[in-house]
């Protein structure tokens, strides 16, 4: 694919393919709110709640604060699989921290506790960061909240951030979860880009390729915009595959015309 879209339109990368790197993310509102909330979050040793609908690009925003932060002073856990027992979850976590976990669930979180203590005293924060939260069972949301401490008022041994969709917020607010849910200090939902948004993601991902020229025009980014409603991710499947078009029939700029028909590839119908 790179060598097509290469050849005619010169560029150096594949845009709307792969997730870039941390420096060179679109700077949208939504990116920076995050990271905002999140670096007070991490100060105060705060938990934190993000949510937002599918390809919003969550767990990029995290990838991109948590890629950003110094090594020396902070201990980054990241767990993407939301289907783990109490055991896995406590072990996945000590493993991350370079601790060989202990044999048996009772003994676990108390070895976590004191690999915590110890990581604090060394001078180091911990960053949890559980992905796909709104996928967990009560016993695991429940588990997380033995992490932090018994007495809401004093410090945790870490900052819990968890990422999900909508619905985890929903979920939260049932009695289950309430000794969860006023332990989340800080929060924020992430929305689809706006119109002037979707253009200027999609004219930074161009830049970014390597093609500092206009590409689509004004009327195949509206529709694009009106279709997607400005989720990232469909944003990109329907630039991709618009670039391959574009490549294999020799043009240089793609309008309406074209957007329906990569529709119709796409998803059978058109706009």
């Amino acid at each position: 694919m790179l060598t097509l879209l290469t050849d005619f339109y010169g560029f150096t990368t594949t845009p709307f393919t792969h997730p870039l790197p941390s420096a060179d993310l679109f700077p949208a509102r939504g990116l920076r709110e995050v990271q905002g909330r999140l670096t007070f979050a991490l100060q105060e040793r705060l938990p934190a709640l993000i949510t937002g609908d599918v390809g919003t690009g969550k767990s990029t925003a995290l990838r991109a604060f948590a890629h950003a932060l110094d090594r020396n002073l902070y201990a980054t856990v990241y767990l993407a699989n939301p289907h783990l027992t109490v055991t896995t979850l406590y072990r996945q976590i000590l493993l991350a921290l370079q601790v060989e976990p202990a044999f048996g669930v009772l003994r676990l979180l108390p070895q976590l506790r004191t690999t915590l203590a110890e990581v604090t005293r060394k001078g180091r924060f911990v960053l949890l960061i559980v992905d796909e939260a709104h996928l967990l069972p009560p016993e695991l949301l429940e588990q997380l909240r033995f992490l932090l401490n018994e007495e809401m008022d004093s410090t945790s041994l870490l900052t819990l951030v968890l990422l999900g969709q909508p619905e985890l917020a929903h979920k939260l607010r049932f009695a289950p979860y309430e000794a969860l849910a006023q332990r989340i200090a800080v929060r924020y939902q992430l929305h689809p880009f706006d119109l002037e948004e979707t253009a200027g993601y999609i004219k930074h991902q161009l830049r970014t390729a390597g093609f500092p020229g206009p590409l689509f025009s004004d009327g195949f980014i509206a529709a694009v915009q009106d279709h997607t409603k400005g989720v990232a991710r469909k944003i990109n499947n329907i630039c991709r595959s618009a670039l391959l078009l574009g490549a294999t029939e020799f043009k240089q700029i793609l309008d309406e015309t074209d957007l329906k028909r990569v529709l119709l590839d796409l998803e059978g119908h058109v706009v």
